[in-house]
């Protein structure tokens, strides 16, 4: 399949389906399969470590180890590590971050260490972080799964930021029917590592859903 720029794409199925397997593919991390996977022409084989970093922004499920002395700035300004050598950020890096913490809705939260707030707070932290890139290519594992009703339409308005602003393709595994429907521009539905469903997510069935989740789903899910 094929993903293009100003895209949100939702991947959805059932645990075990294969959605952080297809994540873990277009990041390169998986190297044992068939065929070739490309961004802008070039196979993920021949990117180096650093370039993948800079292209690609990857936001995985289990929450990352932090040193208690990171606060919010400090680590969304990491997200411009791949760019400096041995860190050293510049007036551009500072003056993005400052833009970067407000389109996130992080202010009063800057100067508070990582550990010290809440999951769906250091959730945006981690999206805030991943902006910093500028790259318009993102990956998210359910990204919305410490996250309560707000914080995930605050996440998705921040996700069509992305695909606007940065002309971004997005990519995220999501459990979620209603808001992936509501939210995705595009929706693969996974079963047993197959895909069942490529394609406009407000054309879904209920039969196909009922078929990913090997349950019934009714017209009002």
């Amino acid at each position: 399949f094929k993903i293009s720029n100003e895209e949100i794409v939702g991947i959805l199925g059932k645990n075990g389906s294969g959605k952080t397997t297809i994540l873990n593919l277009l990041t390169g991390f998986l190297k044992d399969y068939t065929g070739s996977i490309t961004i802008k022409d070039k196979d993920i084989k021949n990117f180096s470590l650093k370039e993948r970093a800079k292209t690609i922004s990857y936001i995985q499920q289990a929450r990352l180890l932090i040193p208690d002395y990171y606060c919010v700035e400090d680590f969304i300004l990491e997200g411009r590590r791949p760019f400096r050598n041995f860190g050293f950020y510049n007036e551009e890096d500072y003056a993005l971050l400052e833009k970067v913490i407000q389109q996130c809705f992080l202010e009063k939260y800057r100067n508070k260490y990582v550990n010290e707030i809440s999951g769906g707070e250091f959730q945006r932290c981690v999206f805030a972080k991943a902006l910093m890139k500028q790259c318009d290519f993102f990956l998210f594992d359910e990204p919305i799964s410490a996250m309560d009703i707000k914080y995930q339409k605050d996440f998705f308005s921040l996700l069509t930021f992305a695909k606007q602003e940065l002309h971004a393709a997005v990519v995220l595994s999501i459990h979620d029917i209603n808001l992936a429907v509501t939210y995705c521009d595009r929706l693969i539905v996974m079963n047993d590592g197959k895909i069942l469903y490529d394609g406009d997510s407000k054309k879904i069935t209920k039969e196909i859903l009922s078929k990913a989740f090997e349950v019934e789903i009714s017209d009002k899910c």
